[in-house]
């Protein structure tokens, strides 16, 4: 459970591809799940607070495996923006905004769930899979 909260509170450390996965796969059904409930009548304004929550967290598991890669975490805005007008196309509404937001998140989903992180230190701490120090 503490490894759930700091995947998705926290954005000062790093993480490796499958924490990436996972927490993408959480939030994505997190957001589907909003979406079912605007489906099942709920309000436009009942259902912000919790995307907004969704998009805070996004933003942690995406700065922390931008980390993993050795790029700023600020580029996690740039990612949910695209992935932003992506979202209604995944959803079967069609528009230029939304194509040009598929191929930005298709290529950032390439970057970071493909591409391994670097192996070494870097300025945002130990690799994912080094062994933490006893304290």
């Amino acid at each position: 459970m503490n490894h759930l909260l700091t995947l998705f509170l926290h954005s000062t450390h790093r993480v490796g591809r499958r924490g990436f996965a996972t927490g993408a796969a959480i939030l994505l059904s997190a957001l589907w799940g909003t979406e079912q409930l605007a489906a099942w009548g709920w309000s436009l304004w009942a259902t912000v607070p919790l995307k907004l929550l969704i998009a805070y967290c996004g933003l942690c598991v995406l700065s922390l495996r931008l980390h993993d890669r050795g790029r700023s975490g600020w580029w996690g805005w740039l990612i949910l923006l695209g992935f932003g007008f992506f979202w209604p196309l995944a959803m079967g509404t069609v528009t230029p905004l939304g194509i040009i937001g598929a191929m930005v998140t298709a290529g950032w989903l390439i970057d970071l769930a493909l591409m391994p992180g670097q192996k070494a230190f870097n300025r945002y701490g130990p690799p994912p899979s080094s062994p933490k120090p006893s304290a």
